[in-house]
């Protein structure tokens, strides 16, 4: 009989339960195992890596509508999934994380010599870096879990530390996913919790942690929920853009 390969799914170590909360995923994801195979349930499939490849070049796009970056936060780096992607494109990357055990397999993909020659365990609410130490801060697949006053905190020390732009994965309502989602639950079928946020209301968390919005990117159309945000630490006000 031929062997069985196994493909990602919802019984790997790496996915975290919907309902954890933000201090439960924090020490979820310093644990070795959930290291290990993070990488392969989010690259494990053709479709995953397809997913991810969408979110490789809507990253790209964003950093193309930035102007004079040449270093970077990571932040959190997790296992480096772009870490060192920013690097070979000629960024000057550290990669940062609360998850010793994260950062370890992210410095195992790394290229001795590379651009990305640090890596700084620590925890997002409290950087341990001065103020205005890289150019932009990219965070990528993390707000998500943290509930509003955590992501302000976590906000307000990126803009800290950044010169002038920040790079965010929010999670919106405007999509097929979110929409079937409420059906479901009208109708009894799922108790999930599945927080999405308006326009308006990342707009207004953006803007109470002195982050303007330069330009919105969905990852896809219809069926993402996921926008690439690019923020800018300006306070003077800018006409705001959805990018193509």
């Amino acid at each position: 009989m031929p062997a069985i390969t196994r493909k990602p799914s919802d019984a790997d170590v790496s996915r975290l339960d919907r309902s954890a909360d933000f201090r439960q995923a924090k020490e979820f994801y310093r644990d070795e195992a959930v290291a290990r195979d993070y990488d392969f349930h989010r690259l494990g499939s053709r479709k995953r890596r397809r997913r991810d490849a969408r979110e490789w070049r809507t990253i790209l796009d964003a950093l193309e509508h930035t102007e004079g970056v040449h270093t970077t936060l990571d932040v959190p780096c997790g296992t480096g999934r772009f870490t060192g992607r920013l690097a070979e494109r000629g960024y000057r990357v550290v990669g940062s994380d609360l998850s010793v055990e994260m950062i370890n397999v992210a410095k195992s993909k790394i290229e001795p010599g590379g651009n990305a020659t640090a890596f700084v365990q620590a925890d997002a609410e409290a950087l341990p870096f001065r103020d205005g130490a890289v150019d932009c801060v990219i965070s990528i697949r993390f707000l998500l879990h943290a509930e509003a006053t955590a992501r302000l905190r976590i906000l307000r020390e990126m803009k800290r530390v950044t010169r002038r732009w920040l790079i965010l994965d929010y999670r919106h309502r405007y999509s097929l996913r979110f929409q079937m989602w409420r059906i479901k639950r009208a109708l009894g079928m799922t108790d999930e919790p599945l927080e999405r946020v308006t326009r308006t209301e990342m707009e207004e968390e953006l803007r109470n942690a002195g982050v303007s919005v330069r330009a919105v990117l969905p990852v896809t159309r219809v069926f993402s929920d996921k926008w690439i945000v690019i923020g800018e630490t300006k306070t003077e006000p800018r006409a705001t853009a959805d990018l193509p």
